[in-house]
């Protein structure tokens, strides 16, 4: 499971304040021109024009009415006539005003302009004063603005604006027909990974606005837009215009670009772009896209509520889940590939932080075991060619934690399912760069910079997760230095107090809270796990020792009954005497207990408290299954307060993709063969079908409570890695995923147990 908060997981930087403009804060624009006096002379002839045929229409359709046999009035064929001319003409007007209108927000756009050059002329020192004559940025400005004025003839359409000057920005009218802007209709193109740079110019603008911005960017600095794509109605921020450059001279740069359908974009090739690229087909129209989902989501509830299931309408779930997995993968692959995640809403993807590809590593081992090898080969492939020096400069503000868990994880869990060396090769580059951040004595920090996380301590988790990724790669590679050093933290902790074998997230203190939750949840979870993958060794009890404790303090102090029957587990505030005070606060983090139970329990250490054990896991899985079965939607929240399911007392109930529900049930279903983990988990599948599904993969939910669709935009890499996995292994009864010869760390990537590991 994953730690990340639901307002991003890792910290980031302040936002540059941005400086506002005058037509920002209100205060008055220096005419270009004479531009208002024709602006208001336009007006003023406008609305003479209108009141004067209105006026027309209002005497004649009086005179011309005629009576017919039964007293009523009907129009003559002479007003008829005079009708359709007056229609005519106020379309004519429509036209003017709406050309009037595309003028004005040009002109703005150029004022804004006028006033960054010369700011920027100022500040460098070039000029002693604003450009007032001759070829200059400054006298440039002005004479578009002047030419946008002046132009008034309605815009043509069409697919390109060669051999026309007609609606022409006077940004591109300057240049000779043949070196005009060329449009390209439902396609946007992504930067090479790593490279380049792409930004909003602006937003609210029409694509010959879009191509002149990117023209202007070329005139001050050549290559600096390759490309402009301006984003469609439908998407965040709508019409927004995209600069994208940077890699290069154009006809290079264009070659590197990476064309992708998306339905109503507009990519806008500036002058002298050279060969246009070859456009991929087009994409399915959206309302095609989603009337097919619906009537595959009619189909997906079939098989819902149905017992007993036959194999037929078992491999008919596991499927669906499959093609859910492609969905994502396939959305992530056009909209965002090498980047770490996809904003699934608006269609694009970006970097968080951590800046190599983080769902791209997080989803190899998921894409193998559910059949998409294709997909695997080529994802494994760009990562082998492109992650090397990424991984050798990991610094600053990337956090280790997460990239430990999901990268690292990662690439171990492909390598151990395909046995590809490259893989193996690269997570040894990735894990000596982390290993150089852990201390002599085990200890992680929050970052590669150093530092400390939300709770300005190192916690428990950071320096407790990351024993199995370690313990793995010295057994494969036959280096000890990597588990040696990260096993050293058990000593440093079993040398702080406990309450009852339950240390606070800031063990360093020895109090504060204390949780199974976020900051303390997956140092629990390796206890056990570390154990098992060592092959549970009298050398290595200390670890069973530690996880026994820690079962008996939960059960002591953060297992409350509510009083609806369920078991909930809350929090302690911890003063570092006897005891603590409680918190009635249950996070769908804790959700992964139910499995972490039933591994202990079917330990052979475990066999005199495993009906006890077991019979706690299933309570607390019910409870994690009410979490979902009781909201509106059929969706889990981030958390349930104060013991109440209707969330009248939580104020966090958005839904960010989160796996442990379904971890916990396929643990359950793995040792206990009971058929309702199985339809729990697949009830919360059709579930995210229905409100999470978007044409561009799986968006997260703002409010579970909340059956009007707000989503957050943003599919987090864990919902591939985790979330779908654990959901596509319950339904797949034929999966080798069996757990005397597997432990997943915790972020759901299978590794094998020692014994049955590569070796070196």
């Amino acid at each position: 499971m994953v730690k990340s908060s639901p307002a991003g997981g890792q910290r980031t930087a302040g936002k540059r304040s941005r400086q506002k403009t005058s037509l920002e804060t209100g205060a008055e624009a220096q005419p270009v021109n004479g531009y208002l006096f024709r602006r208001n002379l336009c007006w003023a002839f406008i609305a003479a024009f209108g009141l004067t045929w209105t006026a027309v229409l209002l005497f004649t359709g009086q005179q011309l009415l005629v009576q017919d046999d039964s007293g009523g009035q009907r129009p003559s064929y002479e007003a008829a006539k005079l009708q359709s001319k007056v229609t005519a003409l106020e379309s004519e007007l429509a036209v003017v005003r709406e050309d009037l209108t595309q003028k004005d927000r040009l002109v703005m756009i150029l004022q804004q302009q006028l006033a960054t050059a010369r700011s920027q002329r100022f500040s460098s020192g070039d000029l002693a004063e604003p450009a007032k004559s001759g070829t200059g940025t400054g006298r440039l400005l002005e004479n578009r603005a002047d030419e946008a004025v002046q132009s008034g003839s309605p815009q043509q359409s069409g697919s390109s604006l060669r051999g026309s000057l007609l609606g022409q920005p006077a940004e591109l009218r300057r240049y000779p027909p043949e070196h005009r802007c060329d449009f390209q209709m439902h396609v946007d193109y992504r930067m090479p990974p790593g490279s380049g740079s792409e930004e909003i110019a602006q937003s609210g603008v029409s694509r010959e606005v879009c191509c002149a911005l990117c023209a202007d960017r070329n005139e001050q600095r050549p290559g600096s837009c390759l490309v402009a794509v301006l984003s469609s109605q439908d998407d965040s921020p709508a019409l927004s215009c995209w600069i994208k450059g940077g890699i290069g001279t154009r006809t290079a740069g264009l070659d590197l670009l990476r064309p992708v359908s998306k339905h109503g974009v507009t990519a806008c090739f500036p002058p002298g772009h050279g060969r246009l690229p070859t456009t991929p087909p087009p994409p399915p129209d959206p309302n095609h896209v989603v009337a097919d989902h619906e009537r595959g989501l009619a189909k997906l509830s079939e098989l819902t509520g149905v017992a007993p299931l036959s194999a037929s309408m078992q491999q008919q779930r596991a499927d669906a889940i499959r093609e859910a997995v492609r969905h994502a993968w396939t959305s992530y692959k056009n909209h965002a590939w090498g980047m770490d995640e996809l904003n699934p809403v608006a269609g694009r993807g970006r970097n968080r932080n951590f800046n190599h590809a983080v769902t791209l590593v997080d989803s190899l081992d998921t894409l193998w075991l559910v059949g998409l090898k294709d997909e695997f080969h080529e994802a494994a492939t760009w990562a082998v060619d492109h992650l090397g020096t990424k991984f050798k400069t990991l610094a600053g503000s990337v956090s280790i934690f997460e990239t430990t868990i999901r990268s690292l994880g990662g690439l171990l869990s492909a390598y151990d399912l395909s046995q590809e060396k490259s893989l193996l090769d690269l997570a040894v580059v990735l894990g000596r760069r982390i290993l150089s951040s852990v201390n002599a004595q085990g200890v992680t920090p929050y970052t590669f910079a150093g530092g400390r996380g939300g709770m300005g301590c190192n916690s428990l988790a950071e320096s407790g997760t990351i024993q199995l990724e370690m313990r793995y790669l010295s057994h494969v590679t036959g280096d000890k230095s990597f588990e040696e050093k990260v096993m050293r933290f058990y000593d440093v902790v079993r040398k702080t107090r406990s309450l009852d074998g339950l240390w606070p997230n800031c063990y360093g203190s020895q109090r504060g809270k204390i949780t199974m939750g976020a900051d303390g949840d997956s140092f629990y979870e390796y206890l056990i796990k570390v154990f098992i993958q060592g092959g549970r060794k009298e050398s290595e009890s200390f670890l069973w020792s530690m996880y026994d404790e820690a079962v008996k303090g939960m059960e002591k102090h953060v297992v409350r009954k509510g009083g609806d029957g369920l078991t909930y587990l809350g929090t302690v505030s911890w003063d570092g005497n006897e005891n603590g005070a409680y918190v009635a606060e249950m996070e769908h983090l804790t959700c992964f207990v139910p499995g972490w139970l039933a591994l202990g329990a079917h330990s052979p250490q475990g066999e005199q408290s495993r009906s006890h054990r077991m019979e706690l896991a299933e309570s607390i899985a019910t409870t994690c299954w009410k979490m979902y079965e009781t909201q509106p939607t059929g969706i889990g929240p981030e958390r349930v307060k104060s013991q109440r399911m209707d969330l009248s007392s939580t104020n966090t109930r958005e839904y960010i993709l989160r796996p442990e529900a379904a971890e916990g049930w396929w643990y359950m279903s793995e040792f206990t063969q009971d058929p309702k983990y199985r339809e729990w988990g697949w009830k919360t599948f059709v579930a995210f079908e229905k409100w999470l599904w978007v044409p561009n993969g799986y968006a997260s939910y703002q409010d579970v409570t909340n059956m009007n669709k707000r989503y957050i935009d943003r599919m987090e890499s864990f919902f591939i890695a985790e979330t779908l996995k654990y959901l596509y292994l319950l339904q797949d009864t034929s999966h080798t995923m069996k757990l005397d010869r597997y432990v997943f760390n915790t972020e759901a990537h299978p590794l094998s147990i020692l014994e049955f590991a590569p070796h070196p």
